[in-house]
């Protein structure tokens, strides 16, 4: 099928080139039902404006650059929530001149050598950054230079800028606060490393949790270090031998929870009796577990989408304090082998 263009439109119309045009640029001398003709005309036949001849005019690239990690140091399959992430992104990206290039983060390259690289090459109109740190390199860099961008994630700068982010202290306050309602005592964070921002926001609510229940966390035996599944079994099976063993877990994604449940198994301990698993939650994964698990789950497509519109309005020159979005997560409780997607 053949690229529409201006004609095209004209041709579907019976109205003239120049007239489409105007419309399409919502020119005051179109009337409104014209300018409403046309613009359906466009979306039924596949309309995009061409980038490449607007380029030229304008010197923008049409670009948008996600910039984010595939596999992080000790990942078994990856991070689970991209290709929804990228979804959404490229959702949010509808019905405008912009299309999105992901650009990867290589393991042992510098974070910021990325940035730096689509900065100074013109590669992108505007950045999105995921895995964000509270003292963050990549943000103050891209605010001194003026660069449009928007953070997955929050930081701890002086500088306001464009993020989006899911309520990590929310999530594991209230995952905490569901097991201590379920009558668990010694509970366990599967935690990232706490120089990233959602990692740190974790802690806080596991603690607050605790401190409401007039406990005190022990960070080692109650903060398991995130990493590859099997890395956990020797974890759990020391810490089923205390005199006070761990009866409830709190994992950051699906695969630790899928590392969790395994050791537990081999353990001899029984989820959903002598122990439970709370786990935040990007995919339906957990609904195809042989083990009955509760959730919280993130919809990265809906915030992929949030981060586009986000950026697009940054571009556009929208005051960065206005470009603040924090949501929470939804709680789920599956019931084993549930098979829901």
């Amino acid at each position: 099928m053949e690229r529409a263009t201006l004609k095209t439109i004209a041709d579907h119309t019976g109205l003239s080139v120049t007239t489409v045009s105007r419309a399409l640029k919502n020119g005051a001398e179109v009337k409104p039902d014209t300018i409403a003709k046309v613009k359906q005309a466009a979306k039924t036949l596949g309309y995009r404006p061409n980038a490449s001849g607007i380029s030229l005019k304008t010197g923008k690239t049409f670009m948008l650059a996600l910039i984010m990690p595939v596999l992080k140091p000790g990942d078994t399959v990856g991070d689970l929530g991209i290709l929804p992430l990228i979804e959404g992104l490229t959702a949010g990206l509808n019905n405008t001149p912009y299309h999105l290039a992901v650009i990867p983060q290589v393991a042992g390259e510098p974070a910021f050598a990325p940035v730096e690289y689509v900065v100074e090459h013109g590669l992108a109109d505007g950045v999105i950054l995921t895995s964000t740190l509270a003292d963050d390199d990549r943000v103050r860099y891209l605010n001194e230079k003026r660069f449009p961008f928007v953070t997955f994630g929050r930081t701890e700068l002086a500088t306001p800028h464009p993020w989006y982010d899911v309520d990590n202290a929310d999530f594991t306050y209230r995952a905490a606060k569901w097991l201590y309602e379920r009558g668990r005592r010694q509970l366990v964070l599967v935690a990232s490393d706490a120089k990233y921002s959602f990692a740190w926001h974790r802690r806080i609510g596991f603690n607050r949790a605790a401190q409401e229940q007039g406990l005190t966390i022990d960070e080692k035996l109650q903060i398991l270090p995130e990493g590859p599944a099997h890395t956990y079994a020797q974890f759990v099976a020391d810490a089923c031998s205390l005199p006070a063993p761990p009866d409830g877990y709190i994992c950051g994604t699906e695969v630790a929870a899928i590392g969790v449940a395994s050791s537990l198994q081999l353990a001899g301990q029984v989820v959903g009796k002598q122990v439970d698993i709370v786990s935040l939650e990007s995919t339906s994964l957990a609904t195809f577990f042989h083990v009955p698990l509760a959730g919280f789950r993130q919809d990265l497509r809906h915030a992929g989408a949030v981060l586009s519109g986000l950026l697009l309005r940054r571009i556009d020159g929208e005051d960065a304090e206005k470009l603040q979005v924090l949501e929470t997560a939804t709680f789920v409780e599956h019931n084993s082998m549930e098979f829901t997607l």
